[in-house]
């Protein structure tokens, strides 16, 4: 169980590291979030999702490379464009480990400088 619960609170802390600039039912139609020469993770209709390094923007598609290889991708095609967030998955990380030591530390010096002093009723 606490496996479980490990691996599934990572995969909401990696899922918290992407932000979606564009979503077909939302921003229908307006790109301008896409930037030329950023890294983006594009979701098509009925097909796997690739990340892509964005070269251009034209107006009915959008062209990059991916695994070394220039790809078009037809505006009309694309449900989903995430960007990843690597500062912010850092920051997360980093915080995450810092506050766990920091709560083991006073969990261990509360409990080595505890009295032993009990009294039973």
């Amino acid at each position: 169980m606490k496996t479980f619960s490990f691996l599934f609170s990572l995969f909401l802390l990696l899922q918290s590291c992407t932000t979606a600039i564009y979503r077909n039912n939302i921003n229908k139609n307006d790109f301008s979030a896409v930037e030329t020469g950023k890294r983006y993770t594009f979701y098509e209709n009925n097909k796997p999702k690739y990340k892509v390094r964005v070269s251009a923007v034209e107006d009915d598609k959008i062209v990059g490379v991916a695994n070394n290889q220039e790809v078009t991708i037809a505006k009309n095609d694309i449900r989903v464009i995430k960007k990843n967030n690597s500062k912010g998955t850092t920051a997360i990380v980093v915080g995450s480990v810092v506050g766990v030591a920091g709560f083991v530390a006073l969990i261990v010096a509360l409990v080595n400088n505890s009295t032993s002093d009990y009294y039973y009723y």
